[in-house]
């Protein structure tokens, strides 16, 4: 979970941030029939006296007319200023806002830990958002100790409010078995209830339960429907005679490493060299190739470009070709994935997926990154991308989250995906001294179905096993 633009949360909550708690005497009254209504400049002109009265709900909505530039020039240092007030006399939605402030570093120095310190105020009053928000602090390590099992019992605390993105993240951790045992009717019943809540994470939550339900049997189905319909706020989701199961208070025994999730690689070399994403392998006990005996080898990894280099067992028929040029593709240039997307319940032959070059910059205008149109599944992290002469231009890397897109433009992207560049692939290679092969100056362009074959005999699934 990336943390959204201050704008952005700040009129995500600033309904709430009313003057109701301020004496009759400051609050703006609803104007009489046929009197003038106030102007901006004079609402805050009524903030400020009640602000400067000590009015806590009036400090923190002051705060926000600086951040917006309500009545008032813009100033995020005294947005800080008025947020402060507020918080220190205990007021949540400041506490959670002046977090947001120092975890943006907008109006004051950037400073996770304070962020924290302030979100754990609101958090330990109640405040679902705040609980919602340290437990992302603590499962990404940000501003204080990793710690899945904390994350958890933040989230749980937020998700038994009726929380729809702590509802969604506790199912996340059940489904992956981070910071909880893994369950994977927990992880539907959390997350069927997320999806039933009209928030941004709705869609995100509906796509991740339907996918959850295609590895469940109907007995597992039937309990976690069961389970999420008897569930009222206020309490936990328990199944019979299992408790939470925990990970703090029940550990697994992972003597023997079990297969968490698999990716897309290619090989690129005769020597055995493989390319998959850095977050594909990241916090792998082990990485194996789904029908090779033994165990890979990283090489190394290039976690800001989200590369990794793998050393595979075995012998090598065929490897995949570089583009020589890479940085000649063109926007609306026809390009086609080939990887292994949800592998246990699609093809295991791979899976071709066309699409086009939409952008030659991915997320923020990235350079290292393109934006392609080829829809982009489970599995399919670390997959060439094909130009129609078979050269991988680039390396399939995520797609864009319909959670983050919703918050920042109140729609769903389509088809919007990112890959790796050629360019910065073939940088990677050659920074450490990787032979690949280039395609010849009289390659020619091929069918779909002749890449398919080609890209099937030099990719393959990548397992994490932890």
């Amino acid at each position: 979970m990336k943390t959204m633009p201050m704008r952005l949360y700040i009129a995500a909550i600033v309904g709430a941030l009313t003057l109701i708690a301020c004496s009759d005497a400051t609050i703006p009254q609803a104007q009489p029939p046929g009197v003038a209504e106030e102007t901006p400049e004079q609402r805050f002109q009524n903030l400020l006296r009640s602000a400067e009265q000590g009015h806590a709900h009036a400090q923190s909505r002051l705060g926000v007319a600086y951040s917006e530039g309500e009545g008032v020039a813009k100033d995020a240092a005294k947005a800080v200023e008025w947020w402060r007030k507020a918080a220190e006399q205990g007021h949540a939605h400041a506490q959670i806002i002046l977090g947001w402030a120092y975890s943006e570093g907008e109006g004051v120095a950037k400073d996770a830990a304070k962020a924290v310190e302030w979100w754990r105020k609101a958090a330990e009053q109640g405040d679902a958002d705040a609980q919602s928000r340290l437990g992302w602090a603590y499962s990404e390590g940000e501003g204080v100790a990793k710690d899945a099992a904390k994350a958890v019992e933040w989230w749980r605390k937020a998700a038994e409010q009726g929380h729809a993105h702590a509802q969604s993240r506790l199912g996340v951790a059940y489904s992956e078995g981070e910071g909880v045992a893994k369950d994977v009717v927990l992880a539907y019943a959390w997350m069927n209830l997320a999806a039933a809540q009209e928030d941004d994470v709705k869609k995100l939550a509906i796509d991740a339960r339907d996918y959850y339900e295609i590895t469940m049997t109907k007995q597992q189905l039937q309990e976690a429907q069961r389970l999420s319909s008897q569930w009222k706020q206020g309490q936990s989701i328990v199944r019979e005679g299992r408790g939470h199961a925990d990970a703090s208070a029940h550990p697994i025994a992972s003597a023997t490493p079990q297969k968490q999730g698999t990716g897309t690689a290619f090989i690129v070399s005769k020597g055995g060299h493989a390319v998959t994403n850095y977050h594909v392998v990241d916090g792998c006990k082990e990485v194996r190739i789904e029908g090779r005996e033994g165990t890979v080898k990283r090489v190394t990894d290039d976690k800001v470009n989200d590369l990794a280099l793998l050393q595979i067992p075995g012998n090598v028929a065929a490897t995949a070709a570089i583009a020589k040029k890479p940085q000649d593709v063109r926007q609306g240039e026809d390009i086609i994935v080939f990887g292994y997307p949800l592998n246990f319940v699609l093809s295991s032959g791979g899976n071709l997926t066309p699409g086009v070059i939409s952008a030659l910059t991915g997320l923020g205008n990235n350079t290292n990154q393109l934006q392609i149109t080829a829809p982009i599944q489970p599995g399919s992290s670390g997959s060439p991308v094909l130009n129609k002469k078979g050269e991988v231009v680039g390396v399939v890397s995520m797609k864009l989250s319909d959670r983050e897109m919703a918050k920042a433009t109140g729609n769903v992207g389509q088809n919007v995906s990112f890959a790796v560049s050629g360019q910065t692939l073939k940088t990677f290679l050659d920074t450490h001294k990787v032979t690949y092969r280039t395609a010849g100056w009289l390659s020619f362009e091929q069918s779909a179905a002749d890449l398919a074959e080609e890209a099937r005999k030099w990719t393959a699934v990548v397992e994490c096993w932890k």
